[in-house]
């Protein structure tokens, strides 16, 4: 843990990440019921910000003590959470909406699944790099992961330029009463 969380405070000490929420989130957070919301890998807290203005109460969860304690304080609907996500797990049907942007940890995808509430929304999206790079998805896994759920959007693409991958993979899809595998 020590040496991960290093390499992402020193990263988030030079102000690393943007302000502006993910695309995909602002385009279909509306798809969740407003409540309890997970965001993954919360980094400075861009995603967690907007959702906590749009009503939700947002548990942000990142390895980062410097993203972290930055994000503290910045929203009474915000409750941080710094920690390990190769360690923390999931509460079980808890979440009205997850929200996953560039970060893969495989572990988590069925306790993902198990986190959301029947009805909730997924919003996952991460780098794709083939077999290259055991951080990065392969072409449709996210599809076979969360094969249980409703697909409302999947789309596998070319990455920006600045980006350190080829490509990227997003998924948006709600979680159905069918109980996970």
């Amino acid at each position: 843990m020590q040496k991960d969380q290093k390499k992402w405070d020193a990263r988030y000490q030079k102000d690393w990440g943007g302000t502006e929420p993910s695309p995909i989130l602002m385009k279909y957070w509306g798809l969740a019921s407003v409540g309890n919301a997970l965001d993954i890998a919360c980094g400075n807290g861009r995603n967690s910000i907007f959702l906590a203005e749009k009503g939700f109460v947002v548990d942000a969860v990142d390895i980062s003590a410097v993203a972290t304690k930055q994000l503290a304080g910045k929203h009474p609907n915000i409750n941080v959470i710094c920690t390990d996500l190769d360690t923390w797990n999931i509460p079980q049907n808890r979440y009205d909406l997850i929200v996953n942007i560039r970060f893969l940890d495989r572990r988590l995808f069925p306790m993902i699944q198990d986190g959301l509430k029947p009805g909730g929304v997924l919003i996952f999206e991460s780098f794709m790099d083939g077999e290259k790079d055991k951080y990065c998805l392969k072409q449709n896994e996210l599809l076979r992961a969360f094969q249980l759920f409703r697909i409302v959007y999947y789309e596998e693409k070319k990455a920006d330029q600045s980006e350190k991958f080829d490509q990227t993979a997003s998924i948006v899809a709600i979680k159905t009463d069918m109980p996970s595998l």
